[in-house]
């Protein structure tokens, strides 16, 4: 008697078993919910005695340069907790080693970013990536023609409803900014859209300190009360310092603000390679890290409590054009090594990614977005920033959709390769045999439901022959369509309507004061 033919080793079997993995694709069996990463092996561009020797530069920075604050108040705050005036510069002040070492000590070891809807909540806990869409570009790459234009508030707000339905965009952040909104109420109009359209934690800017009243109000509306707000914070902001070493005045009265309402605040230092900051990797880097902590020092001169993100971000002075460049090999290597730096210190490591600086669609545009998310990812990062970011000064809603899948490859990279017993499966090979098959075996099955092996809903693996006779899309039309089918089928947390009625009556007052309207 012959031996009965395994499922799946003839033709017609093969098609039934690969339309059954079609149809747990479609019911998202395979799908990664999130990008929960248990990292086995760390990334490092910089060797520890490097990482020593960037973080001793940085302290004699501090205690010899100084940093320069042009509030009054941010000043003699930092001077009654101990720093000092610089002795010839006026409105510098100067760290003592002991003061900034035990700034360090000091920060927050509990960083945990509250949703609206709680099962969103961030817990960073250094097992897991949180990544989350760029943000505030004045352009966008039109979802219809596929032309670059302003963006408005409208794409403000399908770009916050998209993002509150990718899986790997944790943050909502604003990924444009509305041009048609007057710049008095740019803030508190994109703060409406994200809140309307995301029930994620929210990030945003603050033009002053004024602003953060209104925004603390909004939030206040959803929450039920100022002290509610504390207790679980829904939204946080976040400010650059302008390189090299300088805090203005507007933004330390935000950030003294912010974290006056126990609203945490990220200090985003941005130096140049050769323009704002030292034209070496490792000399920007140091710069960099005297700013996070000559900012970090200034919030704790109110507290200590609050989650502090070591938000770092270096970009690289293009030597023909001088324009900054985000999507190059140092790009990449200096948002792995910023996490190096926030993870020496113990702190929540937050970085730029996902960037190019080609101005269109094509192969180099992919390659750097792959390039500089990948290289953060390996070094370990809690939060990488870029979903959608794509051109010069404009985001893509389609580019959202696709690094969303580039995250859920590297989310399987990450993972790695399991060795065990099971996925040995000596057994299995035995069985099977010589010239045998593994297509339905159980072990099979099995893996693939546990996604052994990735497989995506948008990247085109067709055979070339099945290709030519169904037709080919471009990434970026295959991308059109998943936005179009998400913003039909997905629907964020609603707010309640007396919630968005306070909402709405907080940006009238903003708008009786700021312009001038009854």
């Amino acid at each position: 008697m012959s031996k009965p033919t395994p499922v799946g080793s003839d033709g017609e079997s093969r098609e039934r078993f690969f339309r059954t993995v079609a149809i747990w694709l479609a019911k998202g069996v395979l799908s990664v919910k999130g990008i929960s990463l248990n990292m086995n092996s760390r990334l490092k561009v910089l060797t520890d005695d490097q990482i020593e020797m960037i973080h001793e530069a940085s302290l004699e920075i501090l205690e010899r340069t100084g940093v320069r604050y042009d509030s009054r108040d941010a000043r003699k705050r930092l001077l009654d907790a101990g720093a000092e005036d610089h002795p010839t510069r006026k409105g510098v002040i100067v760290f003592s080693r002991p003061m900034v070492e035990d700034a360090i000590r000091k920060v927050s070891r509990s960083n945990v970013f509250p949703a609206r809807d709680r099962r969103w909540d961030i817990h960073y806990d250094g097992e897991h990536m949180f990544p989350y869409a760029g943000g505030g570009d004045p352009h966008i790459i039109d979802l219809e023609s596929g032309r670059q234009r302003p963006s408005t508030y409208a794409d403000v707000e399908m770009a916050a409803r998209l993002g509150d339905a990718l899986e790997n965009c944790h943050f909502a952040s604003s990924l444009v900014m509305a041009n048609d909104v007057p710049p008095e109420l740019l803030v508190l109009k994109t703060m409406e859209a994200t809140m309307k359209n995301s029930g994620k934690t929210a990030g945003g800017y603050a033009r002053d300190k004024d602003t953060v009243d209104y925004l603390v109000k909004m939030w206040v509306c959803v929450s039920g009360g100022v002290e509610e707000l504390r207790k679980r914070p829904l939204f946080s902001l976040s400010g650059s310092p302008s390189s090299p070493l300088t805090f203005s005045t507007q933004n330390c009265e935000v950030l003294l603000r912010c974290v006056e309402y126990g609203i945490p605040y990220s200090i985003i230092p941005c130096p140049i390679c050769g323009e704002t900051g030292p034209v070496t990797l490792s000399g920007a880097l140091a710069q960099q890290n005297a700013e996070q902590l000559g900012g970090i020092m200034l919030v704790q001169t109110i507290t200590t409590g609050l989650p502090t993100i070591y938000s770092g971000r270096v970009c690289v002075m293009d030597p023909h054009s001088g324009r900054d460049l985000w999507g190059c090999p140092e790009g990449a290597l200096l948002s792995a090594a910023l996490v190096q730096m926030a993870h020496r210190y113990g702190m929540v490591s937050d970085t730029n990614g996902m960037s190019s600086d080609i101005t269109r669609w094509d192969m180099q545009m992919g390659y750097d977005h792959m390039m500089t998310g990948l290289l953060p990812a390996l070094a370990g990062a809690d939060s990488i920033s870029g979903l959608g970011s794509g051109w010069e000064g404009a985001s893509s809603l389609e580019m959202m959709v696709i690094n969303n899948e580039v995250f859920n490859d590297i989310a399987r990279i990450m993972r790695g390769i399991r060795v065990d017993e099971g996925s040995l499966a000596i057994d299995l090979i035995d069985r099977v045999g010589h010239m045998g098959n593994f297509i339905a075996e159980r072990h099979t099955v099995d893996n693939l439901r546990k996604g052994e092996l990735r497989v995506s809903s948008l990247w085109d693996r067709r055979s070339s022959d099945r290709a030519v006779r169904e037709g080919f899309k471009p990434i970026q039309e295959t991308a059109k369509d998943h936005i179009r089918r998400l913003l039909k089928e997905h629907e964020p947390e609603p707010l309640d309507r007396d919630v968005e009625y306070g909402i709405d009556q907080v940006i009238r007052e903003a708008a009786k004061k700021l312009l001038g309207r009854s």
